[in-house]
């Protein structure tokens, strides 16, 4: 079973050089110099987990071997290293055969231009530069690929290091989505219109299937539950969970041991509903009667959700698709992804509280988060327990993945900070998250951008990496609000 979090992609980097400067023996040692900075580009790559596969090319015939060896393993993306010049006849044949996303990235090492030595051209030309750069990406545009990346950077400072880092994470994304399936089950919100999706849509956009699965194979599982399976719920519940007692909240009660019991049994469920249906996600919402086993189960998803968001298998209430694939990308790229929504407005700090009843990522919890009673759901049905807590503080992004009326998908991404503060006792996962802008104007902004009332939350300023994707992926991406502080 494929998760966010369970395999790393593989990228290829493909370093080029003009053979004539070593075959005609003008500059001997360029290649291995050359070379190298190619090995350090790979290793630097290398360091975010992905794997790499790395050739030096310099003629036609061996780019194009390479390229074919690049797509025979079958590589997610294709950093394309422009050193010092090298003509693009010499190895666009061998770009195009890996048929894959391209990052072109030129790079050069530091020269000192003081003045106070002279430089040659081996010494020149032997630590990169911008020659072949502009070449690169005109070359390919004019073949019918245009890249979807493109960047020139000092070698390897930290601003490359960075941006590399970025782009192979974006890449991982992109894996995660390969030959996966979200499930549906259930129906959406009644009433909730921007919860709507087109299931096919879905595998144009980032690939993935989505499966119809049914709340009755779910419920079997629950009835069927053994004692060692709920032991080792029960368990796996008492290490990622403090129990809490009722708050000033009225909606809120004391934790039954019936209960904690109860999810459990749904927890245990879930894991096999998931793993049958060999689901790297699940968006979902029923509603049930009368106390029903069916009302009591949906009603009760939450601490299984949870722990299946946190291992990487994004889940998502009011059967919201977007905001599950949106959770999805964020834990691909490293962030983990709780599900949201804009509750009040703390209009004294500039400050949204940003939350929702579940699921959340407990990796990116600030501290144990807690199980609370509550007396009834939130405007759903039942009763049972829930999950509360903030998320980590300091850097945080919210991502919406959203579609207009005739389907044209779009992300949109604000960075901010979240802050401690007071924060309400209901049974939510609640953030304080600050966006360095006038909380009314930033949420014109972002609403007019073609939000959903839903978004996934999550560690650290991810936009680079959210941009990156987009481009990976064809996704138009647009960014609301300043982080704080820039």
């Amino acid at each position: 079973m494929k998760t966010s979090i369970s395999e790393k992609a593989r990228v290829g980097v493909m370093t080029v050089g003009h053979w004539e400067y070593w075959e005609w023996d003008q500059f001997p040692e360029m290649k291995g110099q050359l070379t190298q900075m190619g090995r350090e580009i790979a290793d630097c790559i290398a360091e975010t987990g992905v794997e790499v596969l790395f050739e030096f090319v310099d003629h036609r015939e061996q780019a194009y071997e390479a390229g074919l060896r690049f797509k025979a393993a079958n590589i997610d993306m294709l950093f394309l290293h422009i050193t010092t010049y090298a003509a693009s006849g010499r190895w666009v044949q061998g770009a195009l055969a890996c048929d894959c996303p391209i990052v072109v990235v030129g790079s050069q090492r530091f020269l000192d231009t003081s003045g106070i030595r002279d430089i040659d051209a081996t010494e020149a030309n032997g630590v990169g530069g911008p020659c072949g750069f502009p070449e690169a990406y005109h070359a390919l545009t004019r073949c019918g690929h245009r890249p979807e990346g493109l960047m020139f950077g000092m070698h390897i400072d930290d601003r490359m290091r960075r941006e590399l880092h970025e782009w192979a994470k974006a890449a991982n994304a992109v894996h995660a989505f390969k030959g996966v399936a979200f499930g549906f089950m259930g129906h959406t919100y009644e009433g909730m219109l921007d919860m709507n999706f087109d299931p096919t849509s879905v595998t144009k956009v980032v690939g993935a299937h989505v499966q119809m699965v049914e709340m009755c194979e779910l419920v079997d599982y629950v009835e069927h539950v053994t004692e060692e399976e709920l032991d080792a719920k029960l368990r796996e519940i008492d290490e990622h969970f403090e129990i809490q007692g009722r708050s000033y909240e009225r909606m809120t009660v004391d934790v039954k041991n019936e209960d904690v019991v109860w999810a459990a049994k749904v927890a245990v469920g879930l894991d096999k509903l998931v793993a049958n249906n060999n689901l790297s996600g699940l968006v979902y919402y029923y509603m049930g009667e009368n106390d029903s086993i069916y009302e009591r189960t949906a009603s009760n998803l939450i601490i299984g959700n949870s722990l299946m968001t946190t291992k990487g298998i994004s889940m998502a209430g009011e059967a919201d698709m977007k905001t599950c694939l949106a959770m999805y990308l964020t834990s691909a790229l490293g962030c983990g992804g709780s599900f949201s929504e804009f509750c009040f407005m703390a209009f004294d700090y500039d400050q949204f509280a940003i939350g929702h009843d579940g699921p959340h990522d407990i990796r990116i919890s600030q501290g144990k988060p807690w199980i609370r009673g509550l007396g009834f759901m939130h405007g759903k049905k039942g009763h049972g327990i829930s999950v509360e807590f903030p998320l980590k503080f300091g850097p945080i992004t919210m991502v919406s993945l959203t579609h207009d009326a005739n389907l044209n998908f779009k992300l949109i991404y604000a960075e901010g900070e979240s802050r401690e503060g007071w924060l309400p006792k209901q049974g939510n996962s609640v953030t304080r998250g600050d966006f360095g802008m006038d909380v009314r104007d930033f949420l014109c902004d972002w609403v007019k951008a073609g939000a959903t009332h839903h978004a996934a939350l999550c560690l650290g300023h991810a936009g680079g990496m959210i941009e990156k994707f987009g481009a990976l992926k064809g996704i138009p991406v647009q960014r609301i609000g300043l982080t704080p502080g820039k």
